[in-house]
């Protein structure tokens, strides 16, 4: 009995989405088992090399990850150090014609995986065990989003700003992928609040963490570090798109007229890795700078660092 026919009819069929998940495996193998998890109402993204999973890992936030332990290029045990490395709490789950056994599950364990299970044999134990794995995962998703906003905007906060910092800057180490940052701070938010009270400040602070959120795409992080200070992480994003995002922002912000502040501004730095830095705590000084050096050159304009081989500019 195929593994699709072994699926037919089940309790799991669903018609609407269950949940992602990215399936780490050949072709064959992805061809006889896609199929069975769509048809359980999972959103599946299959792929076939380790590196190309770590590339679908965060552009698909998948709530888990199956993955064959036959994989070519790399083993499952390496991708699950990868995928650990890359500090993803995501579950991962081996696959594999081999029996199912204590020693073989206490192996998946011990590489960092939830399970394992032999398939076609266990494909009706594995797809209740998937869905339980993924409303738990998402969750624990749903709590850490809690935990990592901020109250007033909705953005990250901190906490969350300096975990995808980290993140990103290990992604270019490892795979030459640059990162821009922004470092954003609300012109005389203090002569708002003092003229118009705390409650206008709050709609400026709002303004512009609406128009971080419009501007963001789905891998960039858009976070209020405190007070009027945001951050906006570019993932991707080499100095010359991270320049241009920054006047894209500065000009979207200033557009507006809100009451009864009126029209507000903001001021910019910008730095990039590895242009202006090759380390978290290096690309967050350099752009903090370049802020520090817009506010004084008179605030409403965006300051980019000077790149590594360039010497600094001098301060007036």
């Amino acid at each position: 009995m195929s593994a699709t026919a072994q699926l037919t009819d089940t309790p799991h069929t669903r018609t609407r989405e269950q949940g992602r998940i990215l399936l780490v495996a050949d072709d064959s193998t992805s061809a006889c088992y896609r199929e069975p998890l769509e048809q359980a109402g999972f959103a599946v993204v299959g792929v076939s090399k380790g590196v190309a999973a770590m590339v679908e890992l965060r552009r698909t936030r998948p709530h888990i990850v199956i993955a064959s332990t036959h994989l070519t290029g790399v083993s499952a045990e390496e991708l699950a150090r990868m995928i650990a490395q890359a500090q993803s709490s995501v579950p991962l789950v081996f696959i594999g014609a081999e029996q199912s056994s204590c020693v073989r599950r206490a192996a998946a364990l011990a590489a960092g995986a939830f399970d394992y299970f032999q398939l076609p044999a266990e494909l009706n134990v594995l797809l209740p065990s998937i869905s339980k794995l993924v409303k738990l995962q998402q969750t624990i998703n749903r709590l850490r989003a809690e935990a990592d906003r901020d109250y007033l905007t909705g953005l990250s906060n901190r906490r969350r700003f300096r975990n995808a910092l980290g993140q990103e800057v290990e992604r270019w180490r490892r795979y030459q992928i640059p990162c821009g940052l922004l470092i954003i701070d609300i012109d005389h938010l203090k002569l708002i609040n003092d003229t118009h009270g705390h409650s206008a400040g709050d709609i400026a602070i709002r303004h512009v963490a609406s128009s971080l959120t419009e501007m963001s795409r789905d891998n960039d992080t858009s976070a209020r570090l405190g007070g009027e200070e945001f951050a906006l992480l570019l993932a991707g994003a080499d100095e010359t798109k991270s320049y241009a995002a920054a006047e894209r922002l500065r000009e979207v912000v200033s557009a507006t007229v809100i009451e009864p502040a009126g029209r507000i501004t903001i001021s910019i730095g910008v730095a990039s890795c590895p242009a202006q830095a090759v380390s978290e705590r290096a690309l967050y000084a350099a752009t903090d700078a370049a802020l520090y050096r817009a506010k004084g050159d008179g605030r409403n304009r965006v300051c980019i660092a000077p790149s590594l081989n360039s010497p600094a500019p001098p301060v007036l």
